[in-house]
């Protein structure tokens, strides 16, 4: 009967191409024709529904070269994809969630960084701010810990204002909400892009950014060591308790 079930098979797989009848239809009669025929549970015919979904041309592509790059089929690949996509879905999270998260993952996993809980973190810094020399201390290595990220942060972001798309996952490694990057003119007003194509003077500004005034220190800290990777000099600076504001430009 192998070629009973292989006979039928192609007719499912072609049957709106060449019948045009709908295809819930051929499935329904095809999973009732083993009670038809008596045939043993083996030789059954067990298919699964299919259903067309539109996208863009675009991600057609992208999803068949990664699918090939990870020698999965593409009913294999995109259903693996849509799975992970609908638990963060299920869990109240949505899919301008799932990059950043991944990224900064994958951020703390190459610099072999663990996360420390806020409470745990602002004990500790406030603790090295009661002296003069362990404060110091502490605000050079938030700066070297800041440069070592941003020396990494190169390798996808060359440019910093390629650090867009790096700034969420950034974020999540201070203690901070929210975190801003804007190019600027020679007049400080917000632009696209300078008539060079190479903005001189870009304005960095985090928002919630630790819970005192010494956390803070301590981000715009790490900040200032991102910059200083980019051979990029901070010009002014506005620190108060939970904002920075870094306007930086080219030596």
């Amino acid at each position: 009967m192998i070629w009973f079930r292989e006979l039928f098979l192609w007719v499912y797989a072609n049957v709106e191409q060449v019948w045009s009848v709908d295809y819930r239809s051929c499935y329904r009669l095809l999973v009732r024709l083993p009670t038809c025929f008596n045939l043993r549970k083996e030789e059954s015919i067990y298919l699964m529904p299919r259903t067309n979904i539109a996208v863009d041309e675009r991600i057609a592509y992208e999803i068949s070269d990664e699918a090939a790059k990870a020698n999965k089929t593409l009913y294999a690949f995109v259903n693996e994809s849509l799975d992970a996509a609908l638990k963060v879905y299920k869990d109240g999270g949505s899919p301008s969630d799932i990059y950043p998260s991944w990224r900064f993952a994958q951020i703390m996993k190459d610099v072999d960084a663990i996360p420390v809980p806020g409470d745990l973190l602002e004990k500790m810094i406030k603790r090295s701010f009661e002296k003069e020399e362990e404060k110091q201390w502490l605000l050079n290595t938030w700066f070297e810990e800041g440069k070592k990220i941003g020396a990494y942060l190169q390798l996808s972001a060359p440019k910093i204002s390629d650090l867009s798309e790096e700034v969420r996952a950034l974020q999540e490694m201070l203690p901070v909400k929210r975190i801003e990057l804007k190019s600027l003119d020679d007049d400080g007003e917000q632009i696209q892009e300078s008539s060079d194509g190479k903005p001189k003077l870009f304005l960095v500004r985090a928002i919630g950014a630790g819970l005192s005034i010494e956390s803070t220190y301590c981000a715009e800290h790490f900040l200032r060591g991102v910059i200083s990777a980019y051979s990029l000099n901070v010009i002014s600076r506005k620190v108060s308790e939970g904002i920075i504001e870094l306007k930086v430009g080219n030596p």
